[in-house]
Formats: structure tokens, sequence, C-alpha cells
């Protein structure tokens, strides 16, 4: 906690009043992303896992792993450092376990204001789940989170809405399996890539496609996260219209995984940095790190070492955490004119990159 207040308040010297400070949060290989503006207006993007899922295990052979706090204190570790004392927006993107399964967690320990999502569970119950799968399934999970936000403001965004946060614009680029019905501003140019393959038939379930993928917008900053919006739909938003633009942050989907991040996705958004949010065995594909390091100008950061291919990994000066039991934070802040600065707490490194 203390490594991650001053790693913040670094980021938030005088010079730097007005970037957007951005925390990727380490919830092993689920999702959450902090945004907060200069004027302390905060977003978050998922939420985890509930407590006691995707902690961190040992190999086989090796000596158990320490207790390590849940994704929902972690959030609120990451959220006290950051000066904020509630949380203004929360997007739930689907209703997979590692997205939605740390609010109810979160909402017992913080504030928070708003909840945003794509709307009903679309996913059905699968048929000879065991019990473990079914207390995780999303149509198990659904009704859990409806209770739980209920008294809560709580919004629909539909593909091609908006919603302001402070200074940060949000436009879903799309929601519950719908494109945005016209080009995102930045967009409408042809898309790259589009004679490479169009569809992939699994999608590791339907609330994947369901996902709320986000574009926002910072000054000229864009900044891509489309959750786990998989691989036919990633396609038809790029391809032959360009609906998104280019990119100059770019939160890799579905945590690096290969039912995600097909080349014309890639090559049309373009991205200056991305950074892959998966976990020591969950994400990180070794073709998606393959396929993001080969893009011309483009920068990958990863949350984790990738521990079932580590020979496809970044160089260890992007990694946040190599080891199993790591967690520690990517820091990230953003400037109105593109320049994006990433801080490695492990290391004490920064990086800027220049518009």
């Amino acid at each position: 906690m203390k490594r991650l207040a001053a790693a913040f308040l670094a980021l938030a010297a005088p010079a730097q009043a007005q970037e957007l400070k951005i925390v990727s949060i380490d919830v092993e290989g689920g999702a959450a992303t902090l945004y907060v503006t200069p004027e302390g207006r905060s977003l978050l993007i998922d939420a985890g896992w509930p407590a006691g899922r995707g902690v961190p295990r040992a190999a086989p052979g090796e000596p158990p792993v320490p207790a390590s706090a849940s994704s929902a204190e972690r959030i609120v570790a990451a959220a006290r450092a950051a000066g904020l004392k509630r949380l203004d927006h929360v997007v739930i993107s689907h209703y997979h376990v590692d997205h939605v399964g740390g609010l109810l967690d979160l909402l017992k320990l913080f504030p928070v204001g708003q909840v945003i999502d794509h709307g009903p569970n679309r996913e059905p119950l699968r048929e000879g789940l065991n019990p473990g799968q079914r207390a995780n399934a999303p149509a198990t999970l659904y009704p859990l989170y409806t209770a739980a936000i209920a008294g809560l403001k709580h919004r629909v965004l539909a593909a091609g809405e908006r919603l302001r946060v402070g200074g940060l614009e949000l436009m879903a680029v799309n929601s519950d399996g719908e494109a945005s019905p016209r080009p995102l501003p930045g967009g409408g140019g042809p898309g790259h890539g589009c004679d490479g393959p169009a569809a992939k038939a699994e999608n590791g379930g339907e609330e994947n496609p369901r996902s709320l993928g986000l574009l926002l917008r910072w000054g000229k900053a864009r900044i891509l996260s489309l959750a786990d919006t998989t691989w036919t739909l990633e396609h038809s938003l790029v391809c032959p219209v360009n609906r998104i633009g280019r990119a100059d942050l770019m939160f890799a989907n579905n945590h690096g995984s290969d039912l995600s991040n097909p080349p014309s996705l890639l090559a049309s958004v373009a991205p200056r940095v991305v950074v892959v949010n998966n976990g020591p065995t969950k994400g990180g594909d070794a073709a998606v790190l393959q396929r993001l390091q080969a893009l011309p100008g483009t920068v990958v950061w990863q949350l984790h070492g990738a521990l079932r291919n580590p020979a496809a990994n970044v160089a260890p000066a992007r990694i946040v955490n190599p080891g199993r039991d790591d967690n520690g934070n990517l820091l990230i802040s953003v400037r109105r004119d593109g320049r994006i600065a990433i801080s490695n707490p492990r290391t004490g490194a920064s990086e800027t990159y220049s518009p």
C-alpha cells in the first residue's frame, strides 16, 4: 500500500496536474482498471474476482503461496492511494466471474455512485456444471449483482452512446453484441488486414461478445478498452470500415487471449501502447503476445509474466509481476496532448511515449 501511494504521488506532481491517471490493478488475471481525472472524478472498469477466487496458486511441488488481498481490497487500496473517498462510476463490462465477481465485496468496502453495464445477462446456465462452476456462472451471478446494486444509480450504456466523467469522455464502441451504428469520432476510414480471418466460432461464453467495449477520449488521447469482446465482433468493428479509428493506448482484449485480438483489429487501431492485463496462467496467449510485438511502432506491457509461454513474454523491464505471487499495479498517466507515461513500481522505472 505504501509503495503504491508513493508511486501515485510521484505521478501527481504539479507539472502533471492535468493528466489522467490510470491504474491497471493486478487482480490475478481478472479485470479492474481505475481512472482518475485531475478534478478527482473517478471511473472503475470491472471489479475482478470474488474473495477467495483468482488468488495465486503454487505450482505443483512448490510450497503454498501466502494469503493475499482480495480483488475488492486491492481496488480499495488503489482508490485510497489516489486520494479517493468514493468511486463515481463503476462499469461492469459483462457478467463473467473475473469481471463482476468482486463488485459485491467492493460495495461493502467503498462507496459507489453509479453502476453501468450492457443490460441483462445473455449467457444461459449450461448443463453438466459442477457445483463450483454453477456458483460462478453468469446466470447465477447476475441476480446477485442486480440485488447488490439496487438503490444505486444504474445506467445501461448502448452501443454508440456517450458518458462524461469530468473531462473524460466515454463512448460505447459495442454493447450487448451490437456495434456502434456509426463510426466514432476519429473513425470512418478503411480498415486494414480485412482479408484475414473474419470469424472464430469459439467465444468463451456468450457474455464475452456481449461485453460493453469503450473508447475513452482525454484531450487528443484515445484509449481503447473492449473488455472480453471476441474475434468476430472485433473484426466487424474495423472491416470494411474502421468505426474506431486509431488508439494511443489499448488494453488487450480478453486478457490477451487468442479468442480475441484479430490481426485486423490490431492493424486498424494501430495502438502506440498496449497493456495486457493477464494473470500468471490466464490470458497472455503466445499468439497474441507475438502479434502485438510484431506491430510496427507499438510498445507492449504485461501485468504478469505468462508462465505457460515464457518465451513469448515482453522484455522483463515491461512486466510488472514476473512471479506467480507478485501483485503490483501498473501506473499510467496520459496528457491531453497524447503523451503517455508508464511507471513500473517493481523497478521504479518509468517510460514516456510521445504522440
